[in-house]
């Protein structure tokens, strides 16, 4: 297969971060070899350390179960009842999990989202990414994951906001770890700050995806925002609330 694609480059790394995590479920059944043309799908094959695993009926059909319960699952069939009952229908799946090393381009990222187009176009009919808390069909995966010809972070990590019981919300997300770097979290946050911390949000998922490093106590500086927030690195790959390590930006004071 051909390898001549345009690198996905990371234009803030400098150094190794963490390390990228992948792990996405296809639903549907694989038919004999996979033929993925580099061109139309911009892979230039499987990246080197990336674990394709089938499951099905006659290979431990409990996996596919597990793929499909739960809350999100209940979210899927409630505010999207098409693709929950397409993808119910499914008896066998395919589970994509990769483990790898820090880089200074995206290219693994681009070869993964090039070949799931390639599975939903070739009768696999949606996608979950446990990362982002996402059940992905088939249009909304292709007009936000490969249309934009581009890594797109923000398309593929979630911004989660809550109450957090004083009157004020919690904004962090989920799905930096696809890229080996830390999630964001932003305690307290006063009503009248809510914009300016969804953009800062936004700007340090770019900065983190594109292979910036938060540094330990770093002091954000943007209009919108008082003066004196810092950036405290927090937490374990464990952790519950994100599945990953974070990085809290503490309000001054």
């Amino acid at each position: 297969m051909p390898t001549s694609l345009p690198d996905w480059d990371r234009r803030f790394y400098s150094q190794a971060g963490g390390r990228p995590y992948l792990f996405y479920v296809a639903f549907g059944k694989a038919e004999g070899p996979f033929t993925v043309s580099a061109s139309k799908y911009r892979c230039a094959g499987l990246p080197p350390g990336l674990e394709v695993m089938g499951y099905g009926p006659d290979s431990h059909p409990e996996q596919v179960e597990r793929f499909r319960e739960g809350y999100l699952w209940n979210e899927l069939k409630a505010e999207d009842a098409g693709l929950a009952k397409q993808i119910a229908a499914e008896k066998s799946c395919l589970a994509l999990q990769a483990d790898l090393e820090d880089s200074p381009n995206l290219n693994y990222f681009r070869d993964t989202v090039g070949f799931l187009t390639y599975l939903l176009d070739h009768g696999f009919c949606g996608i979950y990414d446990p990362f982002m808390f996402r059940y992905w069909s088939r249009k909304r995966w292709r007009s936000e994951a490969f249309e934009p010809a581009g890594p797109a972070p923000r398309n593929h990590v979630l911004t989660l906001y809550d109450g957090d019981g004083e009157g004020t919300e919690w904004f962090h997300t989920r799905g930096l770890r696809k890229f080996g770097r830390p999630e964001i979290s932003v305690r307290h946050t006063l009503a009248k700050y809510r914009d300016g911390v969804m953009d800062l949000i936004d700007r340090l998922i770019e900065f983190q995806a594109f292979g910036g490093i938060i540094e330990e106590d770093k002091e954000i500086r943007l209009g919108a925002l008082p003066a004196g927030m810092r950036c405290h690195r927090r937490g374990d790959l464990e952790d519950p609330e994100f599945n990953n390590v974070h990085v809290e930006v503490e309000w001054p004071g």
